[in-house]
């Protein structure tokens, strides 16, 4: 049996996604039991009687952490649905925790909490990129600013334990994500990061990717610090937006084209999902001692069971053990 906690309460709609998600959740995986955490007088319209409550679990919880609430806040929270999902792993009484909720408080109470692993010093969020082979996976997404050498080597590590946790590649290519191939391109903490990649015996770098080479599919992992790779994911959805627009605004110019459109709009649609919020996959916050999923803020139900079975999934798989044992080989 795997265990999930869910906090119920946090994104931009609450209950009404995260009770239905985790309904479904349940209904698709007979070894799933789920913790729920939250305010049981707003959970109870979503509720259905027909789930076993062997499996489900509610814990009731008046507090909760604000979309816009200041990190500070959120750590003297310590009722909150958040916390106490996070709580329960620490406690042993979950694989994983799932929430949609603030991602800055999130990072900070989970970090405050489970602690960070041995030998990595920040964690990472992971995401996953569509690319025109599939798709690849890029930390850290935000939870860090500023990464020097030494975080990127060990975002590296985890960002490829992770891959092999997902998949079936049990050596997936990592690239460094860099202004240019060239080996004098990038800043001081780019270029040593780079030397020490290229003597690790066992991941499997394959050196610079640039910007546009993320969507190629280069590399199955790409590692940069928190600001590039935030600026670079929320830089694609919007520039998947306005190309969308653009293009159905040409489409409508007459008849003609309108007829045309209709054609090409499955196309379109399947472009723009590739990155629209509410269908894409929770990211994981990969370095604490504790399977955390971050759901997006804006994620609609079928992307809240998405996160909850990355969730499942990462328990099953064991993702704590891959990382351990690839740091105990690359760093300790």
């Amino acid at each position: 049996m795997v265990t999930i906690a869910v906090d119920a309460m946090g994104g931009d709609h609450g209950p009404r996604v995260t009770v239905p998600a985790v309904i479904s959740s349940l209904e698709k995986h007979p070894d799933l039991h789920i913790q729920l955490f939250g305010n049981r007088a707003k959970l109870d319209p979503f509720l259905q009687s027909s789930i076993a409550s062997t499996r489900l679990t509610v814990i009731h919880t008046d507090e909760m952490v604000s979309s816009g609430e200041k990190t500070s806040a959120a750590l003297r929270k310590r009722q909150s649905s958040m916390r106490l999902a996070i709580d329960s792993v620490r406690e042993e009484k979950s694989q994983a925790m799932v929430s949609a909720g603030n991602t800055g408080a999130l990072v900070a109470i989970s970090r405050y909490v489970l602690k960070t692993m041995l030998g990595i010093d920040r964690p990472a969020l992971v995401g996953r990129i569509p690319h025109e082979r599939g798709f690849s996976y890029m930390l850290d997404l935000g939870a860090n600013v500023e990464s020097d050498s030494e975080n990127l080597h060990q975002f590296a590590v985890m960002g490829s334990a992770f891959c092999s946790a997902l998949s079936e590649n049990k050596s997936p290519k990592v690239g460094l994500l860099n202004i240019g191939s060239e080996e004098i391109k990038g800043n001081e903490e780019i270029r040593l990061a780079n030397a020490t990649l290229k003597e690790s015996e066992i991941l499997n770098y394959i050196g610079y990717v640039e910007g546009d080479d993320i969507y190629k599919g280069l590399a199955d992992v790409v590692v940069t610090n928190g600001f590039a790779g935030n600026v670079a994911l929320k830089t694609s959805e919007g520039l998947v937006k306005y190309v969308t627009s653009i293009v159905r605004e040409a489409f409508n110019k007459n008849w003609l084209t309108r007829f045309v459109g209709l054609l090409a709009m499955p196309i379109l649609e399947s472009l723009y999902t590739g990155f629209e919020p509410h269908l894409k996959n929770g990211g994981v916050l990969l370095g604490v001692q504790g399977v955390v999923v971050k759901s997006h803020g804006k994620s609609q139900e079928l992307a809240f069971e998405t996160a909850i079975s990355n969730a499942y999934t990462l328990s099953k798989n064991e993702l704590l053990h891959e990382i351990s044992d690839r740091l105990d080989q690359e760093l300790i």
